[in-house]
């Protein structure tokens, strides 16, 4: 179901996209070895949750990690209050598969944030929902379509 409602929302937004579907990949090392033409610019997508608020999607380029102080400041919010979600709770939660997450607004309480540095990339690949599909796509496109906020976000 997730799936669909991320093709839906590329599909309205009007922006040119691309899908490639592969064999399951979960993670970033699964995804190199896999699909390597699609782990160049491979956006990790790293679900978080604000304690009696949204939850979080923060796009990085998958080598980078999240520097969780600038994710709460963008937010407003002590960064005692922002946790990181399990893969399980992701799955339940937002409905996207293990290896399948990707930077989209699935539901009304999800908000998207980009690091900044993705938007000097030609394109971007990230999750679609599923773990046997990425979606190909230029970022500033991804920021539009996802109605993302971008900034700086990963560590430096």
């Amino acid at each position: 179901m997730v799936f669909e409602k991320v093709q839906s929302l590329l599909t309205q937004s009007k922006v040119t996209f691309r899908l490639h579907h592969h064999d399951p990949v979960v993670t970033v090392a699964q995804a190199k070895a896999i699909v390597p033409h699609l782990a160049v610019n491979l956006i990790k997508t790293i679900v978080f949750k604000i304690k009696d608020g949204p939850w979080i999607l923060a796009g990085v380029n998958a080598p980078d990690r999240i520097h969780y102080k600038y994710l709460a400041d963008i937010f407003g919010v002590n960064r005692k209050l922002i946790r990181a979600v399990s893969a399980p709770e992701v799955e339940a939660g937002l409905g996207f598969e293990i290896g399948g997450v990707g930077p989209f607004p699935v539901a009304s309480d999800v908000a998207v944030i980009l690091d900044q540095s993705l938007m000097d990339l030609p394109h971007v690949f990230c999750g679609s929902g599923r773990n046997t599909v990425t979606v190909e796509i230029a970022p500033g496109d991804l920021a539009a379509a996802g109605q993302a906020k971008v900034a700086v976000i990963r560590k430096p």
